[in-house]
């Protein structure tokens, strides 16, 4: 009977471990996934797949004053006369088919391209 105890005893806490273990497994899983939402989690799904974010930094939707900054994941655009940055896709993009919308991989390497605007805006008319 006391064989019986002791084996009843070191199974729970066996059980009681592994379900620690696995709890505490996933909710590190899930800040990782929540700290990768953050940070864009990757590119955008209207982004070209394969190395992108290696081979361009700024991304120009050149019928919008708007720029995708693929090294922080945010849209930079034009919000009346002032630019605005942010993580959620701007106003005027909503409803647009960004897959097909024309965009241009940027050869800039400063931190504000919309500084150019107007000459990204002449080098690159719309239609």
């Amino acid at each position: 009977m006391k064989n019986y105890r002791v084996w009843i005893i070191i199974l729970l806490a066996i059980t009681v471990i592994t379900a620690t273990d696995t709890l505490a497994q996933g909710k590190s899983k899930n800040k990782n996934k929540q700290k990768s939402e953050k940070r864009g989690g990757g590119p955008p799904p209207w982004a070209p797949a394969h190395g992108y974010r290696a081979k361009t930094r700024y991304t120009y939707f050149r019928d919008y004053p708007v720029y995708y900054d693929n090294d922080r994941g945010v849209y930079i655009s034009l919000s009346g006369k002032n630019w605005s940055v942010s993580a959620k896709l701007p106003d005027i993009l909503k409803g647009v088919d960004l897959l097909a919308t024309p965009k241009i991989d940027l050869d800039f390497s400063g931190e504000d391209p919309q500084r150019e605007y107007d000459q990204h805006k002449e080098k690159y008319p719309k239609g």
